[in-house]
């Protein structure tokens, strides 16, 4: 389940791919209750952002996905100019074209997958090697699948790139590879650096046999690097 975004008035309809998300636990149990702060408790922060994913809450949207990487992945998708992929890293999404990106995300998640988000319930917490970076299983309809979160200064939130990014780890790469000489290369490959190879590291340490997104990460990682001061 992937979605697909343009920045400001060229947003296409959004295109799932077959995302590695995760979203769930049993088929019909409640999301999980908790006496902390949203953002303190990872799998609240998961269950919340499923809710909010369903009913197009863009406020609680903004607070509960990590804003840059979801830039990254948007920007990928929806092939944006390095130039318009630099200003949505630097003044994030807004709430018009918030609204619109979830609203598609919804949609066409019920679209390809055949199970509505409203469906999904949070599972069990799952161990990660990465430090910075937890995950909880997800379960709905006949899949299963998991959703990757990152540790902020605003507490836990859902990490786009560790989520969705394994389904994306070609276009994530040849994106890179192509913006990476241009004017707003350093930019975009500091935001690869910080923002998508660490997520893409959570994502592995839960794949560890997927050769090619090993691949794949390393490249990122490696071109990233080299290309920021």
């Amino acid at each position: 389940m992937e979605p697909n975004v343009r920045y400001p008035a060229r947003m296409p309809r959004v295109l799932l791919l077959t995302m590695a998300l995760a979203v769930a636990a049993c088929s019909g149990s409640e999301p999980v209750a908790t006496s902390t702060p949203a953002q303190a408790d990872p799998a609240a922060v998961a269950a919340e952002w499923l809710q909010a994913a369903a009913t197009g809450d863009a406020a609680a949207l903004a607070r509960l996905v990590e804003p840059r990487g979801l830039a990254v992945i948007a920007g990928v998708e929806s092939n944006l100019r390095s130039d318009e992929l630099v200003a949505l890293l630097e003044s994030g999404m807004s709430d018009a074209l918030r609204s619109e990106y979830w609203s598609q995300f919804r949609d066409d998640f019920a679209l390809f997958s055949g199970i509505a988000l409203s469906d999904l319930a949070v599972g069990e917490p799952l161990a990660l090697a990465t430090s910075g970076f937890t995950a909880v299983a997800l379960d709905g309809g006949d899949g299963s699948g998991r959703v990757i979160l990152r540790e902020t200064d605003a507490g836990w939130q859902v990490d786009f790139p560790g989520t969705i990014g394994p389904s994306l780890i070609g276009p994530l790469s040849q994106y890179l590879d192509s913006a990476v000489d241009g004017a707003s290369g350093e930019v975009i490959a500091a935001a690869y650096r910080d923002f998508v190879a660490p997520g893409l590291d959570a994502a592995l340490s839960l794949d560890p046999a997927n050769t090619r997104l090993q691949f794949e990460a390393e490249y990122i990682r490696q071109l990233a690097e080299s290309a920021t001061p």
